[in-house]
């Protein structure tokens, strides 16, 4: 059986070939030169192969060929998706899943489960695609193909045992590795422009504040939205603090609704697919604003802070709070799965039905016990965090770095570099919970004295002005109602006014229209829609 290998030309590949050895390479190495990762490839014996993988710190994707077999191999958080499948008797290897899928001969049986799962939380679990023909690695796998065989492992998980150091050791430990990785970024971008899309947050504040911090001169800030929001607003005030040329970009419902029917948006569309997971497409249409400003150098490096927030416990605090009620009437899995289902899989009211969430909590705990085991109430935040890492992390939230290749732009993930995953996953809940130590590192620590009362985080304030009274009026009759009037207004709210109000505009992807048909189908947020759109390319509802 042939080994077909189809890799889009762009600037972010590499080829390099030694006797009968190939290797396509995209990405960076912290522990490695990419001679040295050729050299050892070209040298190193099959059963050493998951010990030399451990050994790769950073954001890469290659694939090796030698007379032998085939290693396909992504990094620890999947920044570069492969996808695999076997056409016409052949493997093909891509890192386009177009590419494959749109084949003359690819099988195109749609897997059912992950309609389900995409249809309810915008991402399959486990290595599963649209199409059961097509195999996409998780993060931290790497694949084997030899003698027509395809054999899938893992070398990484984000999974382990939990640190005993106390409270104090270790947030002296997480401000030294936050100021290593820092040191080491600028480093390697070296004199070019560093564009920092700049929140209210605590994630991108941190990357700007620590460049400040360390001396770093050439940066430049940008935010968008709704004019008058207040990620904006503070944003300009952090910037303004840190002396770094800073620029807004304006978003209306017109500029947006025209931007999603444009041929930019559609093209991107095609170039980000994946098939395990709808597009991330959140300040796309802030691009062309920034270039036609000159605002932005063509050998810029974006550096943005995803996902801090998620590594340092943000998105266990309802779990650790039901995990310190925890009885033995009660089954823990129970817990974990219950979390992951209403974070995660009630993207549509409607489709939570007993059968449905039956099936996705089976999909879940096969694909958590993998790799997770031991269970208890000190590792279960674990469970739960290695679930979203693999899943929803990686297949969707890092997949905007699609956005940055697709305008040609490299890209830095600080927050989400080895060292800090390292960290993180070894942190007990109880430091995590409320993000308790990353806030305290921040603040102790206060890089750059912006981490002060006087540049709030994430204070939602609803904007435009002209529709709170309109939105108060609604509003009261629910109030009337107790608890289920508040889940009821949740569901209205997001389909009449959530288009009004949200400040990134990624709603205007859909039509107003189609929005307000499904006021009865329950949705939670405009990737409800993002995600029902997602399946309609595929004719699917």
């Amino acid at each position: 059986m042939e080994i077909k290998i189809k890799i889009n030309k762009s600037k972010f590949w590499q080829f390099y070939k030694i006797s009968n050895c190939k290797l396509w390479i995209k990405g960076s190495f912290n522990s490695h030169k990419i001679d040295q990762v050729l050299n050892s490839l070209n040298r190193i014996k099959k059963p050493k192969i998951k010990n030399f993988l451990k050994t790769l710190d950073g954001h890469f994707a290659f694939i090796f060929i030698n007379k032998n077999y085939c290693l396909i191999a992504i990094d620890r958080i999947r920044s570069t998706p492969l996808h695999l499948s076997k056409i016409d008797g052949h493997i093909h290897v891509s890192d386009s899943s177009n590419s494959l899928v749109k084949s003359k001969n690819f099988i195109k049986k749609i897997n059912k489960d992950s309609v389900r799962e995409i249809s309810m939380g915008g991402f399959t679990i486990g290595s599963k695609s649209i199409y059961s023909n097509l195999i996409t690695p998780v993060a931290g796998e790497y694949i084997l193909i030899e003698n027509d065989t395809i054999i899938k492992n893992t070398y990484f998980s984000y999974f382990g045992k939990l640190s005993k150091k106390n409270y104090d050791s270790l947030l002296e430990e997480l401000t030294d590795i936050t100021l290593l990785i820092f040191r080491r970024l600028l480093r390697q971008v070296g004199s070019r422009q560093i564009v920092v899309p700049l929140s209210a947050g605590n994630d991108s504040r941190l990357v700007v504040s620590i460049l400040f911090h360390l001396g770093a001169k050439n940066v430049k800030c940008y935010s968008y939205g709704q004019r008058g929001n207040f990620e904006s607003e503070v944003s300009k005030s952090i910037a303004k603090k840190l002396n770094y040329e800073w620029i807004f970009v304006p978003l209306t419902h017109n500029s947006e609704r025209k931007f999603y029917n444009s041929n930019d948006y559609k093209d991107f569309l095609k170039f980000s697919e994946n098939h395990s997971a709808i597009p991330f497409i959140q300040s796309i249409s802030t691009f062309n604003f920034l270039k036609e400003k000159k605002f932005i150098d063509k050998d810029c490096v974006f550096v943005n802070g995803n996902s801090g927030d998620f590594l340092s416990g943000c998105h266990i605090n309802k779990l650790y709070e039901n995990l310190s009620k925890f009885n033995k009437n009660k089954v823990l899995s129970d817990l974990i799965l219950d979390q992951l289902i209403d974070k995660h899989f009630s993207l549509w009211g409607y489709l939570k039905t007993k059968k449905n969430i039956k099936e996705i909590k089976n999909q879940l705990w096969n694909s958590i016990t993998k790799h997770c085991n031991n269970l208890n109430l000190e590792n279960a935040h674990l469970f739960y965090e290695y679930s979203e890492f693999i899943d929803r992390q990686s297949k969707y939230v890092i997949s905007g770095q699609r956005i940055y290749e697709f305008y040609d732009y490299d890209w830095k993930l600080p927050l989400w570099d080895d060292e800090y995953i390292f960290f993180w996953k070894k942190v007990p809940s109880k430091f995590k919970y409320k993000q308790m130590m990353y806030l305290d590192m921040l603040k102790r620590n206060n890089f750059g004295g912006v981490w002060c009362n006087s540049l709030p985080v994430n204070s939602y304030k609803i904007n435009p002005k002209w529709i709170i009274p309109i939105r108060f009026i609604f509003k009261l009759p629910f109030g009337l109602i107790g608890s289920i009037g508040k889940k009821l207004w949740h569901h209205f709210d997001t389909s009449v006014f959530r288009y009004w109000i949200d400040p990134t505009l990624i709603i205007c992807s859909t039509s107003y229209k189609e929005i307000l048909k499904d006021i009865f189908k329950k949705p939670r947020n405009a990737f409800s829609w993002l995600s029902k759109n997602y399946l309609k390319n595929f004719n699917l509802n």
